[in-house]
Formats: structure tokens, C-alpha cells, sequence
């Protein structure tokens, strides 16, 4: 148990007196080098949390959970009977019927590659992704098969608007007695979508899928269905109940199989930038160290005073561990302070100083997103603030245990 004697000597010796100002000097460096140190932490591993969780949002909002196609990526005929039996066998999925095509986008003078994704409406309306995002009138046209919807991105880029028709050229030509002629069709824009995805903002198209069907000549044919789950984590149940009933010729892939490389980068980029910015705390924690071994020495005659009154060496040691670990303590609280701060604010923050610099930090086109994503993990930052105190109660105990050691008779001997 900590008496008060010892609060109040650690105290002492915490806030030193005018002439010892050096030492102030040095414990300042210790606590700023922890603040920044866990402040830094908690930041960037809550925006590392924030792209892969946005990331993965965003795809999967897109792409889906899992995909059923043949093994020989064959156009599938009879898909409207093993639609409704995935639905009548499981609970809480939605399957969309797909096709998938890429083309060449034509309007006025401008071209570029893009990719088209041939959708029913209910597509649009079971994810979360796209809720209240479209507008009704924009679904309703969709439904009547009148024209595509084009990304956001898209729009700015070429100034569109709902009611213009652009020119789509497919790579799959069309076969006649004079040769290929490129296969192209005109397609009216009833409307827009924006998923803050630059990616897709600027590339993707939706198509009505009997459109898609007829520019295509696919006759009823699909590429593949697309699962949709709110089941995040029964992905791997969910497969094995939709293989006992689907046929042979057919084939499951999930979200991981589609993205691996992506994803397991994420994984690997977060978890060795924990380790390295750990390192800013760990180098906190030897400036502490530095920082009690010169206050061991510069109290050394008051060591003596103590030790000669009857302090022991047990309560000098816990007075010295007490010094330090303060110093940790009130850094860490300090860092947690500003971490959280700066993360609630980070795209404010972001804007003022591309704002005063004039210069964009980071570019929609590198980074996918249109505002940094930040997730805060309370977990993450307890594991955070224990590492932190942990670091700083170890930083203490050498230079405790060098002061407690001391013998008075040789510390109040005049120089």
C-alpha cells in the first residue's frame, strides 16, 4: 500500500524547484515523447481500421458475399429455379441474377474503358450500400428498363445529365459474311449513384439486365448469382449449406477468394505498423529511464536525508516507481486525449491544411476513398494504454532499485 508520506516526497521530487530546471526540461521530453507516441498509435491504427473496413463495405456492397458460376465460367440458362431454391432453403440472403461486361464509353469527344454490371432493381434495394442513395424516381426508370445509371464521379468528369445518351462499344463483336463489327448500342442516363469509392464512381455502370441480355446476345443467359448476407461472419456455413443443394457443374466463391491479395496486404500492413509506431513509445520509454536516472542523481543528497530519517529502502523505491510511472500515466492519458480528439476531427483537420497549404493530402484516385475513413477500436486502444503504462512502470524500476540501493553515509558527505 502507498502511504501518503510517499505521494507527497515523489510529488516533491516530481515538480522540482527553480534551480533545477534541467531536469525539468527532461521529464517534459519523456511525457511529450509518450503522449505522441500513444497519440500517434491510437491515429493511424484507426485509420488503418477505417480503409479496411471501408474497403471491404464498399466491395463487398458492390460485388457481394459469394458468387455461384459454373467451373467452366459457362453463361448460366437455368438460373430462376436455383434462385428460388437457394431462398426457400436459407434465410436472410438475397440473390441477384448478374452479368458482367466490360466496353468502351463514348460521349461527345471523350472515351474511356468501363465496366458494365447487368442488375435487376431488387439489387439496388436489398443492400445497404445503395439505401436512400438513389432516388425513387431514378429505381422506377431503371425498373421500366429505360436507360443505365452512371457514377458520380463519371457525371463530374464528363458533365452529364439525367437524359443524355451515351455510346457503349463492346469487345465482343459481331460475327457477319463481311467480318467483325464492333458490337455498340446508345443508352439513355436515367440517373446517378455514389458509393464514395472512386473506383466505381468513375468506371462502373449499371445496366438493366435485359439490356445487358439483348446488347449482348445472351438470349436469358446470366454470367452469375450473387449472394448478399448480413451474416458477415456465417460465410463459411453459408457455402456449405448452398453446396448440398446446388449442382455439381457449379461452384462457390467468396469475397476472400475474389480479393486475397488486397485483403491479406490490409492484414500485414496493419500489424507491422503497430509494431513500428509501438517503437515511438518504446523509445518514450528510454528517455523516461534517462530522465529518472538523472533525478536519482540530482537528489542524491536528499536520498541521504531520507535514508538517515529512517525511510527504507522499500519506501524509496516505491517513491521513485511512483515519479515514473506518473510521468506515463499522465502522457498516456494525455496521448489518448489528442488521438481521439484528432480522430473525430481528422477529415476537418485534413481540410484545413490542404486549405492553408493549397495542396491535396490524398488523392480520391490513390486512395479510393472521397474522406479518410476512421474507426475507433476501444479494444485497440486499451491494448494501446496498457502497453503504454506497462512500458512506462518497467522504465522506472531500474533507476528505483539503483536509488534505493544507495548508502546514506556516502550520499550526505560533502562534495
Amino acid at each position: 500500500m502507498l502511504s501518503f508520506f510517499e505521494l507527497w516526497v515523489s510529488f516533491k521530487f516530481l515538480f522540482p524547484k527553480t534551480k533545477e530546471k534541467f531536469f525539468s526540461i527532461i521529464t517534459f521530453i519523456s511525457f511529450a515523447g509518450i503522449s505522441l507516441g500513444v497519440a500517434t498509435l491510437i491515429i493511424v491504427m484507426s485509420v488503418m481500421n477505417g480503409f479496411r473496413d471501408e474497403l471491404t463495405s464498399k466491395i463487398l456492397g458492390v460485388n457481394g458475399h459469394l458468387k455461384i458460376k459454373t467451373f467452366n465460367n459457362l453463361k448460366i440458362e437455368k438460373h430462376k429455379q436455383l434462385k428460388l431454391e437457394i431462398q426457400e432453403n436459407i434465410n436472410n440472403v438475397k440473390v441477384h441474377k448478374v452479368i458482367v461486361g466490360q466496353g468502351l464509353l463514348n460521349y461527345r469527344s471523350y472515351s474511356s474503358g468501363t465496366i458494365m454490371k447487368g442488375v435487376e432493381t431488387d439489387y439496388f434495394t436489398d443492400r445497404k450500400i445503395f439505401n436512400e442513395k438513389i432516388a425513387n424516381k431514378t429505381l422506377s426508370s431503371f425498373k421500366k428498363k429505360e436507360g443505365v445509371i452512371v457514377g458520380e464521379k463519371l457525371r463530374e468528369k464528363l458533365n452529364l445529365k439525367i437524359g443524355d445518351n451515351i455510346n457503349i462499344i463492346s469487345p465482343d463483336n459481331i460475327e457477319t459474311i463481311l467480318g467483325s463489327i464492333p458490337r455498340s448500342a446508345n443508352f439513355k442516363i436515367v440517373g446517378f449513384f455514389s458509393i464514395g469509392m472512386y473506383e466505381y464512381d468513375s468506371s462502373l455502370i449499371f445496366v438493366p439486365i435485359s439490356l445487358m441480355q439483348k446488347f449482348l446476345n445472351l438470349n436469358k443467359k446470366i454470367d452469375f448469382l450473387e449472394i448478399y448476407t448480413n451474416n458477415f461472419s456465417e460465410i463459411n456455413s453459408l457455402k456449405e449449406k448452398i453446396y448440398k443443394f446446388i449442382p455439381d457443374y457449379f461452384k462457390i466463391i467468396d469475397w476472400r477468394e475474389l480479393n486475397p491479395t488486397l485483403f491479406n496486404a490490409l492484414e500485414v500492413e496493419r500489424n507491422v505498423m503497430f509494431l513500428i509506431l509501438l517503437l515511438i513509445i518504446l523509445v518514450a520509454a528510454f528517455n523516461l529511464i534517462s530522465s529518472m536516472i538523472i533525478l536519482v542523481s540530482t537528489k542524491s543528497r536528499d536520498i541521504g536525508v531520507l535514508r538517515t530519517l529512517g525511510v527504507g529502502k522499500r519506501q524509496l523505491l516505491k517513491i521513485f516507481i511512483i515519479n515514473g510511472f506518473f510521468i506515463g500515466l499522465c502522457g498516456t492519458i494525455l496521448g489518448l486525449i489528442i488521438g481521439v480528439t484528432f480522430c473525430l476531427n481528422i477529415n476537418e483537420i485534413k481540410q484545413a491544411i490542404e486549405f492553408f497549404l493549397n495542396f491535396e493530402l490524398f488523392s480520391e484516385e490513390i486512395y479510393f476513398f472521397t474522406k479518410l475513413p476512421v474507426i475507433l477500436d476501444f479494444g485497440q486502444i486499451m491494448n494501446i494504454i496498457i502497453i503504454s503504462l506497462t512500458l512506462s512502470f518497467l522504465a522506472t524500476i531500474y533507476p528505483s532499485i539503483k536509488a534505493s540501493r544507495v548508502e546514506p553515509i556516502n550520499l550526505i558527505k560533502w562534495d
